[in-house]
């Protein structure tokens, strides 16, 4: 609920409603009769707050009346934060007064810094992605597809001359080739799978544990398919964690998937050493933006020496 405070043409306070004792810490008792300015204005706007106020009173302009602005308050104990605030004049037999409303918008601003952040950080996690691929695909297919280029050329010129030759060129650039093939397929499961694609989540899931570093123990308890963006999502959270898990010396790993009541839960957990902390680290940022993209959440218990549980949840919307 909004605060609302009245005052008069001096800027003495005449109204203090409820809201406004929760939200600034001054009982009603205690600010009537007072100037605001010394009660709720900081120290460097209260000469503004106070100019604008005698403007007004004046019959100046009324920049400020019967809009939305947002601006910076002060509480009792001196900590400032933002507020929304609407102004209206009442004119009366009493004469003109000014009522304020006012509503805290600490939290609406600190989601949208969590937001902006998380924006940046998934934009930085997408680009380091692209160089990634950028660099194997540099280092390796590229330069065998080069290999294979130079082969033919060389087997171009002695087929007539050396048949046997050319032979055995065309066999290495067969071979070289081969391997091409079979890299370029490993980088585009990389990026997405196609069993993901063509099976179902259960079926990748499978997949992932199947190619992980350490043995995975996965279970999934779905009847259907999934949106595309739940499926993906959950993919590439449980690879991520996976390849964290592996990389930060567990020996084991386990991956549990549900769907209860609107809600999609996936649950990895792993034997490593424990003391994973989202604070210190990218990769447990990465997962939680990577949940916050989808309005879910994500719990991390990572006692020392007990192992890692990561508990995404999400809202299932199909």
């Amino acid at each position: 609920m909004d605060a609302v405070i009245t005052i008069d043409h001096h800027g003495r306070v005449l109204e203090w409603n409820m809201s406004a004792e929760l939200i600034f810490g001054y009982g009603a008792d205690e600010v009537l009769g007072r100037e605001l300015a010394e009660l709720i204005v900081p120290a460097d706007t209260r000469q503004r707050h106070r100019a604008g106020l005698h403007r007004l009173a004046g019959g100046g302009m009324a920049a400020m009346l019967d809009r939305r602005v947002e601006v910076i308050a002060q509480r009792a104990d001196g900590q400032t934060f933002p507020v929304e605030l609407t102004i209206t004049r009442v004119v009366s037999t009493a004469g003109v007064m000014y009522s304020g409303f006012l509503r805290d918008i600490s939290d609406r601003r600190q989601l949208l810094a969590d937001l902006r952040s998380s924006r940046r950080r998934l934009l930085s996690v997408s680009d380091e992605a692209r160089r990634r691929v950028e660099r194997d695909l540099h280092d390796g297919a590229q330069q065998q597809l080069v290999a294979v280029a130079i082969a033919l050329g060389a087997a171009r010129s002695t087929v007539e001359s050396d048949p046997a030759a050319t032979a055995q060129v065309l066999d290495t650039a067969r071979d070289v080739l081969n391997s091409a093939i079979s890299e370029l397929r490993e980088l585009a499961q990389g990026i997405h799978s196609p069993t993901l694609t063509e099976r179902g989540l259960p079926a990748a899931l499978q997949e992932l544990a199947r190619r992980s570093a350490i043995p995975v123990d996965v279970t999934v308890d779905l009847t259907d398919r999934l949106p595309v963006q739940a499926e993906t999502t959950v993919y590439y959270f449980v690879a991520e964690a996976l390849t964290n898990a592996a990389k930060h010396g567990a020996t084991a790993g386990r991956v549990q998937v549900d769907l209860n009541a609107g809600t999609l839960r996936c649950v990895v957990s792993d034997d490593g050493p424990g003391g994973a902390d989202p604070s210190r680290g990218s990769g447990l940022r990465g997962l939680g933006d990577r949940m916050s993209a989808v309005d879910g959440r994500l719990h991390v218990h990572s006692p020392d020496g007990e192992g890692t549980t990561l508990t995404a949840t999400m809202p299932l919307v199909f």
